[in-house]
């Protein structure tokens, strides 16, 4: 077995372990600065306001949720429930995902209450491992509409039962989308829970989430405050990743410049190569020029498929060449000696532009310039070869 990949075994006990984790959410503890934006989101839920939360993807937007919600359950008394509502696509699994949010973090007597109240309705509701999941799945006719009414109402009944405020975030709120009439479901219920919730509505594509917050025609329309996780300072990245490599007995030493200048911020990226900077490195050893090669070749080997896979999702050839021109130009669009080679129409360019600004693709970097999100994307990208 090779100990630089696993770790150093003693007694077949793993003891040197890589202390960089990007390939899920990270616990609350471990997540990376964020310490403004925990501290306004908890205030926000204090003061009964809602919060429409923006992230790209891998900017650590569920970490950040996980944090502030323990924040306010230990600080503030608030009863805590993160619901993810990843590519639902019916009520029937919009009510599971919140039926077990509940059953993951009520606890307590208040659990045990609350699995009473819900057990009296007869809607097949538990806190137990026999939810309103295992009642569709035996008898898929069941109409889940009931049951969702009394979880969405459920926080009224929390502060019944001896609990404070619920805390209610909901992650990958734009999917809602794909339910029919769902935003006017949810929005008949929180609109009178001022005295008794807080919610965030997370999202990672600000196209729909603008299209759910901002079009006058939807029912959420205005209902929350705007609030954008962007990319973290570098010193704060700096000082993060040197601490963690000198606790496990290693120097990030000459790799931590270009590290940096590489990751431009990005929260997940910038992990992901620490810890290939760290898989480069022997204990008690410091980090060369050499060992930041190797492990930026090494990343960006792993995200290859990732990145073909994206490249090859794009519904047109517009948006691959817009983004060859983006890179290309240095964060423009449209210089012409660069769309001329590319063979692409300004205004083709333009809606392309818009199109991956709301995929958050893209984001704007100011003076009508644009940036790939990913830095790594973009050296993909930039590469000869790709695509």
């Amino acid at each position: 077995m090779d100990n630089k990949l696993f770790g150093t075994l003693s007694a077949d006990v793993i003891v040197d372990t890589n202390p960089f984790v990007y390939s899920h959410p990270i616990a609350p503890e471990d997540v990376l600065d964020r310490d403004e934006e925990t501290h306004e989101l908890l205030r926000a839920a204090v003061g009964g306001h809602y919060v429409r939360l923006f992230a790209p993807r891998k900017y650590g937007k569920t970490s950040l949720l996980k944090r502030a919600l323990r924040d306010a359950e230990e600080q503030e008394g608030l009863v805590p429930v993160l619901v993810d509502l990843y590519r639902v696509v019916s009520v029937a699994d919009v009510t599971i995902r919140f039926e077990r949010a509940y059953a993951r973090h009520l606890k307590g007597s208040l659990r045990g209450k609350v699995d009473d109240l819900l057990q009296r309705t007869g809607l097949g509701l538990s806190l137990g491992a026999f939810g309103i999941g295992a009642r569709i799945q035996v008898n898929p006719r069941v109409d889940p509409l009931a049951a969702l009414h009394t979880l969405l109402d459920l926080p009224t009944k929390l502060e019944q039962s001896g609990g404070y405020r619920a805390y209610v975030a909901l992650d990958e709120f734009q999917d809602v989308g794909k339910v029919p009439d769902l935003d006017g479901l949810i929005r008949s219920h929180i609109q009178h829970h001022g005295e008794v919730a807080s919610y965030v509505f997370a999202g990672s594509e600000p196209g729909l989430m603008k299209q759910l917050f901002e079009n006058r025609d939807r029912p959420l329309y205005g209902s929350a405050v705007p609030m954008r996780l962007g990319r973290l300072r570098d010193e704060d990245i700096a000082g993060s990743i040197a601490d963690r490599f000198t606790q496990t007995g290693r120097g990030v030493g000459e790799a931590l410049g270009p590290l940096l200048a590489t990751a431009q911020g990005h929260p997940q990226r910038a992990i992901m190569l620490a810890y290939h900077v760290w898989e480069q490195v022997d204990a008690g050893d410091t980090a060369t020029l050499e060992h930041w090669e190797r492990a930026h070749a090494a990343t960006l080997a792993e995200l290859e498929p990732e990145f073909d896979a994206l490249w090859r999702g794009y519904h047109s050839t517009v948006a691959q060449k817009t983004l060859r021109s983006i890179v290309a130009g240095g964060g423009s669009a449209y210089r012409t000696g660069i769309l001329r080679r590319l063979e692409l129409e300004k205004s083709a360019a333009s809606a392309a532009v818009q199109r991956l600004l709301e995929s958050a693709d893209i984001e704007d970097a100011g003076g009508r310039k644009y940036r790939v999100v990913d830095p790594l994307y973009a050296e993909w990208i930039a590469a000869p070869d790709a695509g």
